[in-house]
């Protein structure tokens, strides 16, 4: 049995067998999924610590050249709270002092060297080393992040500010801030996140 050889941009595959009759429910899915990944997509540039605006081109760019150069279409491919925090983690470390200039300077340069790691292990067929990965490692994994996420979210919703620190520090500053919170923030985001659900 013989298996046709895969091509160097693997748009081409689809893109002379795509049907006119997919276009309108594709640009449907399309204007619905850009609704939700660009605000998204801008607020995880935030938790980064990085401007507004670099959240935009994380919505737009990986998109585009997976587009071009990716082999699985119901892949999600977009920026993530993870990365977000992963990406101010290192951040933090390189630039402490929190520079927009020099912070811009550091995303750059870790977006570039990712990417060459990625490219690197495509050519080298890495792929099958995330099989060892145990699910005890993946589970822990999940649930430290899922706690960074809720306790970064938390004062949001309830409208208490204070200057970020590390995890411990954040928590003490929720819980001391709960007597101060803003009912009406409360409402109008649970109100939110209710609509959120029901759609």
């Amino acid at each position: 049995m013989t298996t046709s050889r895969p091509r160097k941009f693997p748009l081409a595959d689809w893109i002379f067998s795509y049907k006119t009759d997919w276009l309108r429910p594709d640009v449907i899915a399309g204007l619905t999924t850009a609704a939700v990944v660009i605000p998204k997509a801008m607020a995880y540039a935030t938790i980064a610590g990085l401007p507004v605006q670099v959240g935009l081109y994380t919505a737009f760019l990986p998109m585009v050249i997976y587009a071009f150069l990716g082999t699985s279409r119901p892949l999600s491919v977009s920026t993530t709270t993870t990365l977000a925090i992963l990406t101010a983690a290192e951040l933090g470390a390189v630039v402490p002092g929190g520079d927009a200039a020099s912070l811009l300077m550091a995303s750059a340069t870790l977006t570039l060297l990712v990417g060459g790691m990625l490219v690197l292990a495509s050519v080298l067929r890495l792929g099958f080393v995330a099989n060892f990965i145990s699910e005890p490692v993946l589970i822990g994994f999940k649930a430290g992040i899922g706690v960074v996420i809720v306790l970064d979210q938390v004062p949001k919703i309830l409208g208490i500010h204070f200057t970020k620190g590390t995890f411990t520090h954040n928590l003490l500053a929720t819980v001391h801030g709960i007597p101060h919170m803003s009912l009406t923030t409360l409402v109008v985001g649970s109100f939110n996140d209710w609509l959120a659900d029901c759609h």
